[in-house]
């Protein structure tokens, strides 16, 4: 089944979501045993398609998968097209929400955010990473098919992706752990870039300094900071509520 240049998608809801979305990048796809149930409908529609699929043994899936967290299916499918930072900069020409991510690499905490993104309507991803290929099979799976629907751009820096945005009169919203306008008071405005740093070290010196503005989430002093997943969802929530409305 090994196909150079595919991408492996693992999990259900990932898988589903690349079937509704992009199904004619599908080139094949192998499930187990155990996730025939699970996997019906989606079998129907890859028939429907003219994709591949074939029923496989646990170890064998696994080797497939290159992981035990597959849920039962692996899909081989087409890289996505590769996506440019101006492309982002062309989405916000109408009001929306992006959202940028500094020094964030844990895939569990990618994957979860871009869930949130999904789920708020934001219009784009603008992730840091040496690798082209950001977005792993973990990071699809525990984005729960968020991976389909918001358009990520991986570039090796977000200095001047915010310089660019800046140019176009998109305003920067910095989140931080304590500083800046509590969010529960602060309007977004129309086109904005939501940047979130990494838990430990925060934003980087030069992205802070393209901030327009700073918020923060008002909290107890019990734990130190929210988990970056967690504080974007808060974050989505106010955005997305209160003017950067993405359709």
């Amino acid at each position: 089944m090994s196909r150079p240049n595919a991408e492996r998608v693992v999990g259900l809801a990932a898988a589903h979501a690349v079937m509704r979305v992009r199904p004619r990048d599908v080139l094949t796809i192998a499930h187990a045993r155990t996730a025939r149930r699970e996997v019906r409908e989606l079998l129907r529609e890859a028939a429907r398609h003219r994709v591949a699929y074939r029923e496989v043994e646990a170890d064998e899936l696994e080797r497939i998968a290159d992981t035990v967290h597959h849920e039962g299916i692996c899909l081989l499918v087409k890289p996505r097209p590769e996506l440019r930072v101006g492309d982002l900069v062309r989405a916000l020409a109408e009001p929306g929400l992006l959202v940028a991510l500094d020094r964030v690499e844990n895939p569990h905490n990618v994957g979860a955010l871009l869930r949130s993104a999904a789920y708020f309507g934001v219009r784009g991803l603008l992730l840091v990473s040496p690798r082209e290929r950001a977005l792993t099979p973990a990071v699809v799976r525990v984005a729960e098919g968020g991976a389909e629907h918001v358009p990520t751009c991986v570039v090796p820096s977000l200095v001047e992706p915010l310089d660019q945005l800046k140019a176009q009169g998109v305003h920067v919203v910095g989140a931080d752990a304590h500083r800046g306008e509590p969010v529960t008071r602060f309007r977004f405005p129309p086109r904005s870039v939501l940047v979130l740093g990494n838990e430990r070290h925060g934003l980087a010196r030069e992205v802070e300094q393209r901030c327009t503005e700073l918020v923060h989430i008002p909290g107890t002093d019990a734990v130190e900071s929210l988990n970056v997943s967690v504080a974007a969802g808060i974050l989505l929530a106010f955005a997305t509520r209160r003017g950067a409305r993405a359709p």
